[in-house]
């Protein structure tokens, strides 16, 4: 059984990950985590302005980072340095206009180019009990 690292972010479709996100009706702005109108509690015109929408699957690498080392506490991964493995985290550019902040897998850091065209993903995160959750990523395109 597949475990999503949360309800409500995204779903899988295929290889690829579908993320959910939002946009407000009156200015067309997108905005990733989607905005829940319930938040705007005692606000119609607010909760009527927002739609739920699903980005697009593919996108430009915008900029990006590894991490060398265990993120600082409350991180609850494996902080010792023999077992911690690097990683690369990077903003996709999506044609949405919206930029999000995902694990970049299936590449290198050295074979990674700003502008290069990827595609989302899915990959498994391991909780320090042992529990594997599954979460979005993005890997660059089989045919850049």
């Amino acid at each position: 059984m597949t475990t999503l690292i949360t309800e409500g972010l995204f779903r899988v479709d295929g290889d690829r990950t579908v993320l959910f996100a939002s946009r407000r009706r009156s200015s067309g702005v997108v905005k990733f985590p989607a905005e829940r109108p319930e938040l705007f509690d005692g606000a119609p015109e607010i909760q009527d302005d927002i739609e739920a929408i699903e980005l697009s699957t593919e996108g430009t690498l915008y900029t990006y980072t590894t991490q060398e080392f265990p993120p600082p506490l409350p991180y609850k991964g494996n902080r010792s340095p023999d077992v911690f493995k690097p990683y690369v985290v990077g903003f996709v550019e999506l044609p949405e206009g919206v930029l999000v902040e995902a694990l970049i897998v299936g590449a290198a850091p050295a074979d990674l180019r700003i502008g290069q065209r990827l595609v989302s993903t899915t990959t498994n995160l391991e909780t320090a009990d042992g529990t594997s959750l599954v979460t979005f990523a993005f890997c660059p395109a089989a045919d850049a």
